[in-house]
């Protein structure tokens, strides 16, 4: 009967756990891509929001960065009498994106949120926005309005419903008011309605706390949108795909297994 050691067991087995070590564990395989469109409500009362989110949106970016997603951003404003629904930038990063926050004006008073959610996925047959989305990006729209939608000439929130189902879009509301048909549109589509009240502060750590909390849902949001969907161009290579072992890790045990055998 063939007989082996304590001490060459020993051996062997450490070994097994170097070689194991070294075939793959779980890790980010890949950053994953998210195009962001800010579709502001620009109404008499939003001019403080308008400020916090032009000053936070470098917090808002950073923490999004640091989960792992490539964020850029877009900026739609609608309301304002001259222009009802207008494209203020295309996607830029979030230190542009601030400085064009200063150029929203605050003296609307027709708020047609469905029609300007449209028109940021060229859904209007009055006029597009023509927006540079990257192949590769899970789409973000996120709604800041101090009303419910009015005087829309396209969209009505079923419509709304189906265009975002179509584009595989995301989509969130920050809401100054419980205005149900809006809720119900980010819950069908992967969203979460917010508190426009809590960006519209003076206090900057109240603001911080809302920006912080807003940023890690919108993280998890996507990420959870590539574990549903993770055939999508834009979730192909992200999540936690089992990926090659650093060599240092398997220098590592094997030291450790050397140690061991010698004792």
């Amino acid at each position: 009967m063939f007989k082996i050691n304590n001490r060459r067991f020993k051996a062997i087995l450490c070994m097994l756990v170097v070689i194991v070590a070294g075939m793959s564990i779980p890790a980010q395989a890949g950053i994953v891509k998210t195009d962001i469109v800010m579709i502001v409500d620009e109404s008499g009362s939003m001019s403080n929001v308008h400020s916090n989110l032009g000053n936070s949106i470098g917090l808002f970016a950073s923490i999004l960065q640091a989960g792992g997603l490539d964020a850029q951003f877009a900026l739609i404003g609608y309301g304002f009498a001259g222009d009802n629904i207008r494209l203020l930038t295309d996607f830029v990063d979030a230190t542009t994106f601030a400085g064009f926050t200063g150029d929203l004006y605050s003296i609307g008073s027709n708020e047609p949120a469905y029609d300007a959610t449209a028109y940021a996925l060229d859904g209007l047959t009055a006029e597009s926005a023509g927006l540079s989305y990257r192949a590769d990006a899970v789409k973000n729209l996120i709604l800041f309005a101090d009303e419910a939608s009015n005087s829309d000439t396209e969209y009505d929130a079923n419509s709304l419903d189906g265009l975002l189902q179509q584009s595989s879009a995301l989509f969130n509301v920050v809401l100054g008011g419980t205005f149900s048909d809006l809720l119900t549109l980010a819950a069908n589509n992967g969203g979460h309605g917010f508190d426009l009240n809590e960006l519209n502060t003076s206090d900057t750590n109240a603001l911080t706390t809302f920006v912080t909390n807003f940023a890690q849902v919108k993280l998890q949001e996507t990420l959870d949108y590539c574990v549903a969907n993770p055939n999508d161009p834009a979730c192909v290579g992200g999540g936690t795909d089992p990926v090659p072992a650093p060599w240092g890790l398997g220098f590592m045990v094997m030291a450790l297994a050397i140690m061991r055998v010698r004792k």
